[in-house]
């Protein structure tokens, strides 16, 4: 039995270790709060009691959860992972970053459906589990950090086979990196002019969001060969011609008002003559 100071010392140093979260603090977070009917602390219980999680650890009393340490990054981990890079110049997380567009189009604003997807339809690899975090780039795509590298290519290859989760389009952040590259080269190739002057500067955005570092012996080489089939500039619009003289062309524009009891070719003239005589008629009464 250890003393009670020793007891006490080791429980401190285990809550700090180990944060604790009160489920109003999960309720408070716009992916909850903006649900609808709108989710209480009951609620909540009962979802962890119902569906419990392999990520979280629930107190006795069920107000407070805790992150499991084995869902932690892994114990090897450097502080400095971030100034870590391979032999190609390949950031540490860089190297266990997807990029991923779902099927649904805003499944990407919800993070947590984004690794709850991956994880129950996506048949990951159980080094590349648990899902470190998620960066919504747009609505409908994001980027992964997994636990596991990505960089093998036989391993990567044969996961890409399966093609889970369905209807999911995903690859590597370094090939991503590479298609934007050869993108952006296409777009300058097209239309020099119509590039933004302004560009998004790198160091603005956020660890996870920026571009991977490729290795010097990748080539940027765009396919030109649907730019060069399609006109750079736009459709023509074609001109209606206009019929001022009125009268010049009676076979563009007949007058079928008395074509029946007159004729297609004198009918329309005769019928205006007439017209015109009624009015003077009554303009002399």
């Amino acid at each position: 039995m250890y003393p009670v100071h020793h007891r006490q010392n080791s429980w401190r140093r285990r809550l700090i270790f180990y944060t604790v979260i009160h489920l109003t603090a999960i309720l408070e977070h716009p992916c909850i709060s903006s649900l609808k009917p709108q989710a209480s602390q009951k609620l909540l219980q009962e979802a962890l009691e119902t569906h419990p999680s392999a990520l979280l650890d629930t107190s006795a009393n069920g107000y407070y959860v805790r992150r499991r340490p084995s869902s932690y990054p892994p114990k090897f981990l450097r502080e400095d992972s971030f100034a870590e890079f391979d032999d190609h110049g390949l950031a540490f997380w860089d190297q266990r970053t997807i990029y991923v567009e779902p099927n649904l189009r805003n499944m990407c604003s919800t993070p947590a459906k984004v690794a709850h997807w991956l994880t129950a339809h996506g048949q990951l690899r159980s080094k590349w589990l648990p899902v470190q975090a998620i960066h919504m780039l747009w609505n409908s795509c994001a980027f992964v950090v997994l636990s596991g590298s990505v960089m093998h290519d036989n391993v990567w290859s044969k996961w890409r086979e399966a093609e889970k989760p369905h209807g999911w389009k995903i690859m590597t952040k370094v090939e991503h990196t590479k298609r934007t590259a050869e993108y952006v080269a296409l777009l300058k190739h097209q239309n020099p002019r119509g590039m933004r002057k302004t560009m998004i500067q790198e160091l603005d955005l956020p660890p996870i969001a920026r571009p991977a570092i490729l290795s010097m012996d990748t080539a940027i080489v765009p396919d030109y060969s649907e730019a060069m089939g399609k006109p750079v500039g736009g459709r023509k619009r074609k001109r209606k011609k206009s019929n001022k003289s009125g009268l010049g062309n009676e076979n563009a524009r007949p007058d079928h008002s008395d074509a029946g009891a007159q004729g297609p070719t004198d009918g329309g003239l005769l019928g205006k003559e007439a017209q015109s005589d009624e009015t003077n008629r009554k303009r002399r009464a």
